[in-house]
This record gives structure tokens, sequence and C-alpha cells, in this order.
């Protein structure tokens, strides 16, 4: 699991491509210059508040895998899809009792500056600074970052590519900038969703009300609209993430027709298309929500959820079949699957 501090307004982006760094050891709690004890996540705030209009550009804080995880003794139960949907005992990286961290600033007074101040408070270590180019020789960081094909959908590019997003004989471009929230289409589960989103579009299914719950970066309800839906909500539990969603609508050309929420609307409303990709654990807590927002009229409408590995797609299979009374379109992409289920036709 990776994460950014969001506290700052560009703290979602990844690295930038010129600037310096400061390396720090962060305690789980620290004592601030003017005597107050915070946690660590208080503690960025604070940085933010301190340096944000001093050239800081971002806050990383680090991964911590799935292996380092349970060598460590912190993975507990089911594995972590969507950082921002885990529950706080699967936080891997926050669970540390020392994080490493990396800060990017403009220049470098700006990094030395911010380094001075840092060595005020208790429970934080600077390792080192560092212009960034010396980690990154002769490479651009967005080198890493290059189009995924989506078989049967399109192609998913970052968001500082030249083109407009749009679809054409079947085939549609999306543009969404990395790091901003789980989604950029690297990941299984978010292509075996935009391929469930083609097929029922192919098939002809309506698109004109859709759902994405668990949203991440916005990628799967951009995806609806692109599509053609007339209505998106996106509803992301964490807000720190809404501002990159909202981007990611911009870029995309879809602002007007995507409404970002931080929890599900009132089951009033019904959808064509419902997207949860999303832990397992969730699927089955909101298993009856999103039951109610599906629409169950001739023209029917589909809820597609991911997130699953083999041994967890039973039990939801399970629970969403007898809710239902539907059996699913199972679809498989390395070790994960998707389920489609069609209901009303």
């Amino acid at each position: 699991m990776t994460h950014d501090s969001d506290e700052g307004p560009e703290a979602t982006d990844a690295a930038p491509a010129a600037g310096w760094a400061v390396d720090l050891d962060v305690a789980a709690t620290l004592t601030l210059p003017g005597g107050a004890t915070v946690p660590r996540d208080e503690f960025f705030g604070w940085l933010w508040a301190e340096c944000g209009d001093a050239g800081l550009l971002g806050i990383g804080e680090g991964t911590v895998g799935v292996a380092e995880a349970a060598a460590l003794g912190l993975v507990l139960g089911l594995l972590v899809v969507d950082a921002a949907a885990a529950p706080p005992d699967r936080d891997w990286v926050g669970s540390l009792d020392t994080q490493t961290v990396c800060c990017w600033f403009a220049d470098e007074p700006a990094a030395r500056r911010a380094a001075d101040l840092l060595a005020t408070v208790t429970g934080c270590r600077t390792r080192g600074i560092r212009p960034l180019a010396a980690a990154m020789p002769g490479a651009d960081w967005r080198d890493a970052f290059a189009p995924i094909e989506v078989p049967g959908f399109g192609v998913v590019r970052p968001a500082w590519e030249e083109g407009t997003a749009g679809t054409t004989a079947g085939r549609t471009t999306l543009f969404i900038e990395p790091g901003c929230g789980f989604g950029t289409g690297e990941h299984e589960t978010t292509r075996l969703c935009l391929a469930a989103l083609a097929a029922w579009v192919q098939e002809g299914g309506r698109v004109a009300r859709v759902l994405d719950f668990g949203s991440g970066s916005g990628i799967l309800g951009i995806a609806a609209a692109v599509r053609g839906a007339d209505r998106v909500t996106a509803v992301e539990i964490d807000r720190r993430t809404h501002d990159a969603i909202r981007d990611n609508c911009r870029r995309n050309g879809v602002q007007d027709r995507v409404s970002v929420l931080g929890e599900l609307p009132a089951a009033t409303t019904v959808h064509d298309l419902v997207f949860a990709n999303i832990v397992p654990a969730v699927l089955l807590e909101h298993a009856e929500r999103l039951r109610d927002r599906l629409g169950r009229g001739p023209e029917g409408s589909c809820l597609v959820l991911s997130g699953l590995r083999a041994e967890e797609v039973g039990p939801v299979a399970e629970r969403y079949a007898r809710l239902l009374a539907a059996a699913p379109l199972r679809t498989t992409l390395g070790d994960w699957h998707c389920l489609r289920f069609v209901v009303g036709r």
C-alpha cells in the first residue's frame, strides 16, 4: 500500500521532475516546536501549514507491499485493493512505528529551510537533502507511465498526454492522472470493470444514470460518462481525493455530468449501471444498499463487482445472486475476478 499525504494542494501528484527532496524518519507521535504532542497524520497537516506556501510540493509516505506487511505482522485477513477503502487495521504504512517519508520541494533553499524547521521537531529525523535529478538520472518520472490498452474498451492515457477523451467505433480514450487515487488502468480489477462497461454498452444496456461506488480516481464513472452517461454519481469515502476526481473529470470533459459524494445517495435514486470495485468486506456490508440502487424496468440494469481474489468470489457471488435473483457473469484477469449481474430484463 502506498500513501501520499493529501493535506496540501498537490500532495496526490507523483514526484515532480525537478526540485529537491528531504528524506525523513517520522515517529508515530511527535512533539512540535510549540510543545504540542501530535500523531503523525496531524504532523503532516502541520508541515503543510508551515511549508505549503514556501515551496513544499508533496509528501510521499512510502510503500509497504503485501509480502512485507505479512512479514511485519500487519496483514489481517483480506488483501487491500483500494487504499482509500481500507479499514484502519490494514493501513500498513500508517501502522509502522517509524515511517520513511520523502518531502518534495520546488528548490534547494525551500528544502533547506524546511530541514532547519524539522530539526526542531522531536520524533522527526532528517536523513538527507538531495536534488531529485540525482535519484532519477536522465529520466522524467512521467516516463514510467505509458498508455494502457484495455481489450474491448480502448485505452487509458496519462493526463498530461495531448488529445481529447471520446469514443469512436466502440473504442474509448480516457486520460487519468496517476497517483490521485486507485484506478489508473494498471490494476487488473480496473481493466475488468472497464471491459464490463464496454460489454454492457455493446449489449444495448442503458447508461443514462451510473453509480461508481468506491470511485478512487474516478476512472470508472468517467469512462461511463465518456461512453454516453447523462448523470454519474462518484462515491468516495476518502474526501481528500475529491478534488483529484474533479480534475480528472475536467481533463475528460465530463465535469458537468459527474457528481462527487462522500457517501451513497438516498435509495430513491436508481441507476442503469452500478460499479463497486472495492474490498470484499465492503461489498458484503453494502449488498442490500447497492441492490436498492439498481433500476428494475424492462430496459434492465447492470451491477459490476470487482476487487475479488478466487477464494473471495464465492461468498460475494452467493450473497448478490440471492438478493438479485440473477446469476453473475464471471470474468478473470490474472489473480483477480469480476462479477457482472444483469437484472430486470
